[in-house]
């Protein structure tokens, strides 16, 4: 008989031991997925290396879940979007991503069919109890929760303490007050208002920060195309009080001129003395190690009015994808989501959470002070224009603010070039 062959009833044994082997082969890998500890993770959403810290930290703590982190989304906004989407189409990429804008980019990943519907984990875990209805409402598509807001940001004037005091100025809370100081600060030989627009960013959101100053939730119905632009009087004096901010000669020469960073750090030289800017940026101006202390206000309202206070929303969510060993990443989101982490990441790089906690008096002042008023304000804060307009009609709202800010449109005129982008992109899509 030969060795190799053998006959064909010896053939026939051997392939029904080999095909069992396979089909016990396969099934204990089947098994060993489905109890898989590790949780895949792409982006945890915050800024610099804190993510690695964090998963640093949860692998340490953990014995039974371990996060492994792939740094794969290092493209722009676009090309990140589009890696996530063909990844959950195909089932191959995170199985928790943190990071994620809410809007019309929430609902495109909700659309491959591949996020989980949370719903149920919100009442289950209590979280439901834990993040305000307007937050809520943003992660929510066609009645069902995908997502979990991780930090709330709200859009203020950060100023130099130091210039205030040599020029004996008190913190404005109105328009005309603003106006006075901008004029002290412009007659004293400094800019008042640090504007950088190279680029695009961020002058949709300086314009849009100025017309919820005076339209309040009005604007949210322009943006959300169930107003016209051209309708909107009140979005018309914010743009008026924004370009004045050229026109006048408050902000620094050339903003088409210098991109956003250029700009801060005529802000850290002393040369501007606000700045427009997010709880980003204290941990930003930390590391620039300016050699005056900083302070912190609201822009005070063009129309005092306005039910919205200042611009902001929610800086990233969490989902988790229909193919994650569920257990295991709910263990991760659990952990993400605690107070414990909140305060944590609060006290490290200023990142206000989504969630409600109490917020530790022993952090850095102005930390707090950026916290607990951006907790009181929760209802009055206008969601980043981002949120309702489509990614593609935002980035040209960027390249049309340029135009009035260069001159070549009116604040009117951009109004209607405005109507007009929305109005064809809603008609071709």
């Amino acid at each position: 008989m030969n060795m190799f062959y053998g006959s064909k009833r010896a053939r026939r044994f051997a392939l029904v031991c080999l095909s069992v082997l396979l089909i016990c082969m396969l099934s204990f890998s089947a098994v060993k997925a489905q109890d898989s500890a590790d949780i895949l993770i792409w982006s945890l959403g915050y800024s610099g290396d804190y993510d690695d810290v964090l998963v640093e930290r949860f692998n340490e703590e953990h014995d039974d879940v371990q996060i492994i982190f792939e740094d794969v989304l290092t493209g722009t906004f676009t090309e990140n979007n589009q890696k996530v989407r063909i990844a959950l189409d195909n089932e191959a990429g995170p199985h928790v991503l943190g990071g994620v804008d809410v809007g019309a980019n929430l609902q495109a990943l909700v659309s491959t069919g591949q996020v989980r519907d949370l719903t149920e984990y919100y009442r289950a875990s209590g979280l439901i109890d834990r993040i305000p209805a307007n937050l809520l409402s943003q992660v929510t598509v066609e009645g069902r929760i995908y997502a979990i807001p991780q930090n709330i940001e709200s859009v203020g004037v950060f100023y130099n303490k130091d210039v205030f005091a040599e020029l004996e100025l008190e913190v404005p809370s109105t328009t005309e007050e603003y106006v006075d100081v901008l004029e002290a600060v412009k007659d004293a030989g400094y800019y008042g208002y640090t504007m950088g627009l190279a680029g695009g960013w961020p002058s949709a959101l300086m314009a849009s920060m100025f017309m919820y100053s005076s339209a309040g939730s009005e604007y949210i119905d322009v943006l959300s195309g169930m107003q016209p632009w051209t309708d909107c009087d009140n979005c018309l004096d914010g743009l008026n009080a924004f370009y004045g901010m050229v026109a006048n000669g408050y902000a620094n020469p050339e903003p088409l001129g210098i991109d956003y960073d250029q700009s801060l750090d005529l802000f850290y030289q002393g040369i501007n003395v606000m700045v427009l800017n997010g709880p980003w940026f204290i941990a930003a101006s930390a590391s620039a190690e300016p050699d005056f202390e900083i302070g912190f206000f609201y822009l005070p309202a063009v129309n005092p009015a306005t039910d919205i206070k200042t611009l902001g929303g929610i800086g990233g969510s969490i989902i988790i994808t229909e193919y994650a060993p569920i257990d295991a990443a709910f263990k991760v989101v659990e952990w993400l989501t605690s107070e414990e982490v909140a305060v944590q990441a609060l006290r490290d790089v200023s990142v206000i959470p989504a969630f409600s906690i109490e917020a530790p008096e022993d952090i850095a002042p102005l930390t707090y002070q950026i916290a607990t008023e951006t907790a009181a304000n929760i209802d009055k804060i206008g969601f980043w224009p981002v949120t309702y307009l489509p990614p593609k009609v935002f980035g040209d709202m960027n390249q049309i603010v340029q135009g009035m800010i260069g001159g070549m449109l009116t604040p009117e005129e951009l109004l209607s070039e405005m109507q007009e982008a929305h109005s064809t992109y809603l008609a071709e899509n």
